[in-house]
């Protein structure tokens, strides 16, 4: 058995083209895979919707200013990948899509990366929800890290 055989069935549109199944797309020296420089944002579709699509693909790009990446994809071209990679699929499954950048490429000071080496992809996959049954909540007794604690 090899890691891409227990996959739900994925589509992933990178380097122009769709491809089928877990795509390989980084080597051991990109640099999101050892410094963590991606972002997504993933929205589903689901009963024949997709709530809110256009709100995730621009937050993937505001993500990505964020973190000092250039955004590639205008949030309306990623909404045009999304519906063509939804016709992939059966209709009746439950998808998660996933617009994704990652910095491929360090900076002259290696920790830091490239913004001009920005790659992307957008996976969907077949991602069934959970049953609609209800849940407990409590409050956190934890907060959010404060504005000076991130980039």
């Amino acid at each position: 058995m090899t890691p891409q055989d227990n996959w739900t069935k994925t589509w992933t549109f990178f380097e122009d083209a769709w491809h089928e199944g877990n795509v390989r797309m980084w080597g051991p020296r990109t640099h999101a895979l050892w410094l963590c420089s991606a972002v997504f944002d993933g929205a589903r579709y689901f009963e024949g919707v997709a709530p809110d699509l256009d709100l995730h693909c621009a937050r993937a790009n505001d993500s990505a200013k964020k973190l000092y990446l250039k955004p590639v994809v205008s949030p309306e071209r990623w909404v045009e990948l999304a519906k063509e990679g939804i016709k992939k699929f059966d209709g009746e499954t439950a998808l998660y899509i996933r617009p994704m950048y990652w910095a491929e490429r360090e900076s002259p000071w290696i920790q830091s990366h490239d913004p001009e080496s920005t790659r992307w992809c957008m996976s969907i996959y077949e991602a069934p929800m959970r049953p609609p049954k209800g849940f407990s909540i409590t409050l956190s007794p934890f907060r959010r890290p404060t504005l000076e604690t991130m980039p």
